[in-house]
């Protein structure tokens, strides 16, 4: 598995969770060629933009990438190259109006399929005392994961 990442002091933390090497995100920041070497079977795109459409036009023939981001853009600059002469395909990942019911039974399977130390990995808890300062962090990409604010604790 390769990972993309624009913080080098990010890439001891993403082999952890299983990445044999981690690419700089400014390698797919510039204009993406309608078709290019084909790198990947796939890929998750978290960023959108101009990263997404490097990985559209790298993407080997029957390839496809689940995209559920867009930290980088939402414009996809890019031609219908990769769809039609590679049979592409590009999936949109929706976390918003997925019924709740089927949301339940995915994190369900989650838990069951994945170990309570990659939980302890990718999240961190604040109290809401510390939200604002760690807003602030966010908002300098200074956050790695996920965080969970607890309303409960103080």
């Amino acid at each position: 598995m390769v990972a993309i990442s624009g913080r080098e002091e990010n890439n001891a933390y993403l082999q952890t969770l299983g990445a044999k090497r981690v690419l700089p995100r400014s390698d797919f920041t510039h204009p993406a060629k309608p078709l290019d070497k084909q790198l990947w079977a796939g890929a998750i795109d978290t960023v959108g933009g101009e990263l997404l459409a490097n990985l559209l036009a790298q993407t080997h023939y029957n390839g496809a990438i689940a995209a559920c981001g867009l930290a980088g853009g939402f414009n996809l600059p890019t031609s219908v190259m990769p769809f039609i002469l590679r049979n592409v395909r590009l999936q949109g990942v929706d976390s918003v109006y997925f019924p709740a019911v089927k949301r339940a039974k995915v994190w369900e399977r989650l838990a069951r399929l994945l170990p309570a130390a990659f939980y302890e990995q990718v999240c961190s808890e604040i109290k809401l005392e510390e939200a604002a300062e760690y807003a602030k962090k966010l908002l300098k990409n200074e956050v790695t994961g996920r965080t969970l604010v607890n309303l409960c604790e103080k």
